[in-house]
């Protein structure tokens, strides 16, 4: 016996133009088929980056020390990839760092097969958002190490609970 409610929704049919509930703008042919198939938004100017991260990293403005990485496509539309990192040291350490941004430039090139896509990053601290010690020594490691893997830094902004600033861009 079936409900009003189960009969109200017609069963996916082996003929797919029958559903009526169609998936258009979604890819339908693997594990994440509920996810758009384009990128988010895209990033041409600093106001633009600090418009996309401040209302993402939200609350955690106001948190310990983390490092927010988001990934970009080559023409710097933003991809569904962010990765906060909580506990982050004051100090930036370069072996860290390295197999940080290797990982993420793997996942440009072997996930979205972008590999001339890019890094957004943030170093977000309660006291910072602006150009302190903490972060532009941030900034100088996370280039450093850019440099030395050959992946494209979009943006480095330095985020806090009351202010940011985008550093790099």
């Amino acid at each position: 016996m079936t409900s009003a409610a189960q009969d109200a929704w017609p069963d996916r049919a082996d003929d797919e133009d029958d559903w009526p509930y169609g998936l258009d703008g979604y890819e339908d042919d693997g594990p994440d088929d509920d996810l758009p198939s384009t990128p988010g938004r895209p990033l041409g100017s600093a106001a633009d980056v600090l418009d996309f991260l401040v209302p993402l990293i939200g609350p955690e403005r106001d948190g310990a020390m983390a490092l927010w990485c988001a990934l970009v496509d080559e023409d710097d539309w933003t991809l569904p990839v962010v990765l906060p990192i909580s506990d982050t040291p004051v100090r930036p350490d370069s072996a860290l760092l390295d197999a940080l941004l290797r990982q993420l430039r793997d996942v440009l090139h072997d996930v979205f097969d972008a590999p001339d896509g890019g890094l957004v990053l943030a170093v977000v601290r309660r006291a910072g958002g602006d150009r302190g010690d903490v972060e532009m020594a941030w900034a100088a490691a996370l280039e450093s190490a850019a440099a030395r893997l050959d992946v494209r830094v979009r943006a480095i902004a330095a985020v806090g609970r009351d202010r940011a600033r985008v550093l790099r861009w």
